[in-house]
This record gives structure tokens, C-alpha cells and sequence, in this order.
């Protein structure tokens, strides 16, 4: 026998059917079904349960997820509302402010096929529409999407009242557009402290530009300012609002003794506000100024400072006339005395602070002071040094100078003077002259200034008659350039006709007798010196000098010779018999 055996109704599975005819109510063992997931979900694990013998149905591992659709799509200037994005949730789109939702759909759901329904929408700027309209104003940038701007200006006379620029937010323009208001100058009256008077045809209430108005002093203030002054586009009155003021001057400062003013009327005691007066001190001509600004002189007190012209037979002063608070400077006339105490002494208005003074120095001698040594470089012992009987400094001179004796030494004498005064002067040339080519050289001196003269050799004579000579300057001859000595030449003495021309050579190391040559007429040129000698064909006779010289480049004598044909004539023979 057996026991029949009967399961429960199977369990549920989420998002799933089974395949359970309606008409079975009672599930006996072995009795098996099939699990199916739901459209939009899809399934993962075993389909099937079975009714086991135990009464229970074995266990289906079947799982049914929603389809995943994936992200719907980038919204640009937006955002989307909802998390999921599988079936069958529904994703809402929204724009940024600023920004409109543009298409057939504001939301999408995830279908059970896995795709979104509907299309992406596009958020797009609200538009502001046009910018308000300014009375007296314009706009500069008429764009009209949001987060751009507008700009406003005002028209001449007029001012700006508000925000200048206005930037369409949301669909607005913000903020509150502004106002151009006619520009007005202030009241001057409230400022000045006389009468104005509105020389324009205008209402006094309100000053507009270009109003012009003019300013009044009562009889006992004195205008600070312009007279009359002009309401600007600016707002402001240029020139600006004067002041009535008290008469500002000042008393005529007393000058000291020695000073007096310049075209001015004595008994006048007051100067103006701004005014000024000069005056002259003394002998002196050079004008000092008194100024009178805001009722006060200055300088306060006018002073005349004098100089000091010196004279002392014992000193010996750098200069004759110092000026006022100058330091003094000065050597004693003896080498054997020196300032006293090298004191400091000053010119203080015309005096001397105090005279000069020289002290005895036995058997010493002082070293020059340099402001007395032109030229002088250096010196082996500091200026104005003492030093004894016997000794010596030496000094060196500046570049082109030499000490006035060869050594540069300056000795102390017995008496206190020196060996000699220790000076510079230009240096000598060192070298003679230079020589030049077929001239000679004549000087004198290779001391500075020394002039050297050329002479060129007879036959030659020099290339440029301004260029002869060279002069020792600071131990160079100079110029450079020397002078050149070119020879002289006679021209080709030309053909004697019935003759020949013989040229006379005088050299002594082939003959000590002259001989002479025939002269080639392709010869140019004759040198200085050369004598050239005629000789005639037969028959014909010299009429002229037998020869000629070449002197300077002139033939000598200046008459040309030429050969005449002889004429016979018969002798008469007488014979006897």
C-alpha cells in the first residue's frame, strides 16, 4: 500500500508567474511547474520547483530584476530628478535659472524593451526681450539673453540716476532700469559771500548748463578770483566761486644802510598782496626782490651782504675779492715765514674775521702750496710742509709738462729761499727735427715752440710751399706729415734743324773728363743741372749759345740757337809771274 502525498500551493516569486492551470487546486508529488519572469524584468537562477514526497516544493532559485536602461542623456544649462534608471521608473528633466525647457517631453521612463521613451529635451536662455527705454539716454550693447548686458548713457546736459548697466537674469533685466536726469550746477549764492547776478536769461531756481553768472564784492572786500564763471557739463562752475575778501598788503620792510629800492616812491609805506619791489645794495648792481604774499614780506627782512677786496704786503692772497662767508686762502710773501697757526679766516660782510698773520721760520723753507703751482702733479713732500736748511722735495708735472730744471729738485737754501721755483713747463722735444729726402733740416732749439725750417736741394723743390716747416709742441714735432722735396725737371728742348743736340755727362767715376752723348728726342724731361750742346751739319753755321743749362726748371740762356747755311764767297787770287 501507499500514502498519497499532496504540497501546498507553490510560493510566489517577485516580478514572476507560474504556469498553474486555474483548474488544479491540489498538487500531488512529482507535480512540477515553471516560474516566468514579467515583462521589463529578466530572470537569473532556476525556473522550475517540483512537489518533493515530503509535501514541499524544492526551492527555485529564480530571480527577476527590473531592465536597466542606462543614463538618459546629458541635459546641458539642467538637471534631472529621479535616481533609477531601470524599468519602469520615470526621470523628470528641469533647467537651470535662466533657462526653458525646450521639446515634446519634460519627463522620460525606462520602457520594458530597455529603452527611454520620448526624446531628450534642450534648455535653451530666456530671453529678456527688449531693454527698457530711457528718457535722454541710449543704449550702448542691445543684446538680450540672459547673462548678457546692456549699457546706458545719457545725452549731453543730462546725468545718470541708477545702475549704468542692466543684465537680463532669469528673463529680467536687472536691476530697476535708470533715470537721466537734466545736469544743474549748484547755487553759487549759497557759496559766496557777495551778490551774483545771472547774466543769462534763465530761472534762478535752476542753474543749467551754460548758465553764466557774475560775482560782486561789496564796496569794502576785494574779489579772490574770477569775476565770472560758467556752469560746466560737469556739474561744477569752472572758473570756480571766488571769495570776497579783506584787502590783504604789506608794510614796506626797512632796508639796512648801505641798500636803497629801485623806482620806488618813498613816501609810499604799503605794497600790494602779490606785488614786489627791488632793491640794490650798496655799489653793488646786481637786484635783489622783495614779494608780498598773503600779507606777508618776504624775506622778512632785506639784508645786504658785502665781500672783501685784500690787500697785505706780507701775504700773498689766491685772489683779490671774496665773497661773503668765503674762506680766505692765502701764503706769506717770505719763505721764511708761514700763516700763523694755520688759522681759518672768513670774509663776514665786508671785514675779515681776522687779518692775516705771518710767522718767522729760521733756516726752514715751505713747500708752495699746489693752488700756486700750475701744472704741478705731485710733490715729494705735502704743500705748505716746512722743511730745514739742506734738504730738498722733488716734484713731477702733468702729462705733457716737464720740471723747468732736469731733476725736479727745489733745495733750501741758507737764507730760506728756495734753489729756484718749482714750475712747469711745456715739454722739449727729446729728438731732433726729422729729415726728409733731398732737402736739409734748419733749427735752433728742440725746446717747445721751437720752429724747424726745410730747405730742399738745388734741382728739387717742395711738393706743397705751406708745408716747410715743423714745431716742438708738448715734446712732439709736429705736424707729422713731413714736407717732401720733388725734382725739378726742364721740358724736352725740342729738334735743331741742320743740327744735332748732345747732352754732357759729367760723372767723374767713369772719366774726370766731361764727355757728352746724343740726346734722344723721346726723352721727356731734363734734369736740373744738365747742360745739352749744339753742334751743326756741314755746311751750316750756329747762330746762338753753343749750349744751354737746365737751372730750375728753366733752360739757360733763354735764346735758342739755330744753324744757317754758310754762303762762300770766291776769293780773289792774283798770280804774278
Amino acid at each position: 500500500c501507499f500514502i498519497l502525498v499532496f504540497c501546498p500551493r507553490p510560493p510566489d516569486i517577485a516580478n514572476a508567474v507560474n504556469d498553474i492551470p486555474s483548474s488544479i487546486t491540489t498538487f500531488h508529488a512529482g507535480y512540477s511547474i515553471q516560474y516566468t519572469c514579467l515583462t521589463g524584468f529578466v530572470g537569473n537562477g532556476t525556473t522550475t520547483s517540483e512537489c518533493a514526497f515530503l509535501g514541499q516544493w524544492t526551492f527555485a532559485t529564480l530571480k527577476c530584476i527590473p531592465i536597466d536602461c542606462g543614463p538618459p542623456g546629458v541635459l546641458r544649462d539642467g538637471f534631472l530628478s529621479g535616481e533609477r534608471f531601470d524599468y519602469p521608473n520615470i526621470i523628470a528633466f528641469f533647467c537651470n535659472d535662466g533657462f526653458e525647457l525646450v521639446g515634446k517631453h519634460t519627463t522620460r521612463a525606462c520602457q520594458e524593451n530597455g529603452l527611454w521613451s520620448g526624446s531628450m529635451p534642450v534648455c535653451q536662455k530666456k530671453s529678456c526681450g527688449a531693454p527698457p527705454l530711457v528718457m535722454h539716454g541710449e543704449i550702448i550693447q542691445p543684446d538680450r539673453t540672459t547673462n548678457d548686458t546692456v549699457q546706458y548713457t545719457c545725452e549731453d546736459g543730462y546725468h545718470l540716476q541708477g545702475s549704468s548697466i542692466l543684465k537680463c537674469l532669469a528673463g529680467e533685466w536687472q536691476p530697476k532700469s535708470p533715470v537721466c536726469e537734466p545736469i544743474t550746477c549748484k547755487d553759487p549764492q549759497t557759496d559766496f559771500n557777495g551778490y551774483v547776478e545771472l547774466l543769462s536769461n534763465q530761472n534762478l531756481s535752476q542753474y543749467s548748463i551754460d548758465s553764466i553768472v557774475k560775482f560782486h564784492c561789496p564796496n569794502n572786500l576785494t574779489l579772490k578770483g574770477s569775476r565770472v564763471s560758467k556752469c560746466h557739463v560737469n556739474g561744477s562752475w569752472i572758473p570756480n566761486i571766488p571769495n570776497c575778501e579783506e584787502p590783504i598788503s604789506c608794510s614796506i620792510p626797512f632796508l639796512p644802510a648801505t641798500a636803497r629800492y629801485v623806482n620806488h616812491d618813498p613816501s609810499m609805506k604799503i605794497m600790494k598782496d602779490g606785488s614786489r619791489l627791488e632793491y640794490v645794495c650798496g655799489h653793488l648792481r646786481y637786484r635783489r626782490r622783495v614779494f608780498c604774499r598773503h600779507g606777508k614780506t618776504f624775506p622778512r627782512i632785506p639784508k645786504c651782504y658785502v665781500g672783501c677786496r685784500v690787500h697785505n704786503n706780507e701775504v700773498l692772497f689766491s685772489k683779490r675779492f671774496y665773497r661773503h662767508k668765503e674762506i680766505i686762502e692765502y701764503i706769506c710773501k717770505n719763505n721764511s715765514s708761514s700763516p700763523f697757526n694755520n688759522e681759518t679766516i672768513r670774509c663776514i660782510n665786508g671785514t675779515l674775521s681776522k687779518q692775516p698773520t705771518c710767522r718767522k721760520i729760521p733756516s726752514m723753507c715751505t713747500v708752495p702750496h699746489t693752488l700756486f703751482l700750475r701744472n704741478i702733479a705731485t710733490t715729494t713732500i705735502p704743500a705748505g710742509t716746512l722743511f730745514q736748511m739742506g734738504t730738498s722735495f722733488s716734484y713731477t708735472c702733468s702729462q705733457d709738462f716737464q720740471p723747468v730744471n732736469e731733476s725736479g729738485m727745489v733745495e733750501c737754501l741758507e737764507d730760506g729761499r728756495l734753489s729756484h721755483h718749482a714750475r712747469c713747463v711745456p715739454k722739449s722735444c727729446e729728438e731732433h727735427p726729422p729729415s726728409i729726402n733731398n732737402g736739409r733740416t734748419i733749427f735752433h732749439s728742440t725746446m717747445h715752440s721751437s720752429i724747424a725750417r726745410y730747405r730742399c736741394f738745388p734741382g728739387y723743390r717742395f711738393e706743397y710751399h705751406n708745408l716747410t716747416t715743423v714745431t716742438c709742441q708738448y715734446g712732439l714735432w709736429l705736424p707729422k706729415e713731413l714736407p717732401k722735396c720733388l725734382p725739378i725737371f726742364c721740358p724736352n728742348p725740342g729738334p735743331l734743324e741742320h743740327g744735332t743736340i748732345y747732352v754732357v755727362l759729367n760723372d767723374e767715376r767713369i772719366s774726370s773728363v766731361p764727355t757728352r752723348s746724343e740726346f734722344r728726342s723721346y726723352i721727356p724731361t731734363v734734369n736740373h743741372g744738365r747742360t745739352i750742346e749744339f753742334e751743326c751739319d756741314l755746311g751750316y753755321g750756329l747762330q746762338g749759345p753753343t749750349g744751354l743749362t737746365c737751372v730750375h726748371g728753366r733752360w739757360l740762356p733763354a735764346e735758342r740757337p739755330s744753324c744757317v747755311r754758310e754762303s762762300h764767297i770766291q776769293p780773289n787770287i792774283v798770280f804774278t809771274g
